[in-house]
């Protein structure tokens, strides 16, 4: 009985091998209608995640080295989210929005930081009239100071300050950031004031050169000393006045 019980489970164990060999290509390509899922994760063999595509809930939050930038860190916007083979966040892919607010954006990180580059929209509704701008920038990081090292060491400060203090305190990071360590180079695009052209900026930020077309359709060239004196470069034009050369 014992023998003939083994020997059934071999003729069973042979069968089930025969069939998924069998099977094999097929069901690599294999072509579902529709797959439903919260998050999707593109890992390794090994289990380390290089892509996630994801619902607002359930989004991967940024991490560096493979752990996360932020311990309560969470991200409430949909989208892919990349990471390299180190365990950094590198930049995503999002959309969002709601009936009062709309954006999108596709970013890249420079190396141990935040972005540096990306092509964004950002529009909101303010009152009854839509702001908006949209369009693709630079930024200028330190690569002695990362940036989440900041932000770190703000949470750490302000763990037991006040919230006045804490807005003080942010306040100065913010500065200090958008100084030193998160610097606007450029920006083409359109703004909210529906200037339509080129921006360029010096390593502190401040606008240097700017051309663009206004909401009047005037075109202008400005180039702004460090000072913040402004010279128009394009005289003022008007389709209707006559040429008399």
């Amino acid at each position: 009985m014992k023998k003939t019980f083994t020997i059934v489970n071999t003729v069973l164990l042979i069968g089930v091998i025969t069939y998924l060999f069998n099977n094999h290509d097929s069901k690599n390509q294999e072509i579902f209608e529709e797959v439903k899922a919260e998050r999707l994760s593109i890992v390794g063999p090994d289990g380390h995640l290089y892509i996630s595509i994801s619902n607002p809930d359930q989004q991967a939050v940024a991490t560096m080295g493979g752990k996360p930038i932020h311990e309560s860190d969470k991200r409430d916007l949909p989208g892919i989210i990349f990471f390299n083979r180190i365990g950094d966040e590198v930049g995503g892919i999002y959309y969002d929005g709601t009936d009062a607010e709309s954006y999108a954006g596709i970013t890249f990180d420079q190396q141990k930081n935040d972005q540096i580059m990306a092509i964004m929209k950002d529009e909101y509704k303010d009152g009854d009239e839509w702001k908006r701008w949209y369009g693709m920038f630079f930024r200028e990081r330190s690569d002695s100071i990362a940036q989440v090292d900041v932000f770190k060491n703000f949470y750490k400060e302000t763990k037991n300050m006040s919230d006045k203090e804490k807005e003080k305190r942010y306040k100065e990071m913010r500065k200090f950031l958008d100084e030193e360590l998160n610097v606007y180079r450029m920006f083409l695009g359109r703004e909210e004031t529906e200037n339509v052209g080129l921006f360029l900026y010096d390593s502190k930020g401040r606008e240097c050169i700017k051309l663009y077309v206004d909401k009047n359709d005037q075109p202008r060239l400005e180039i702004i000393d460090p000072r913040g004196f402004k010279n128009n470069l394009i005289e003022q034009f008007n389709p209707e006045q006559k040429n008399t050369q």
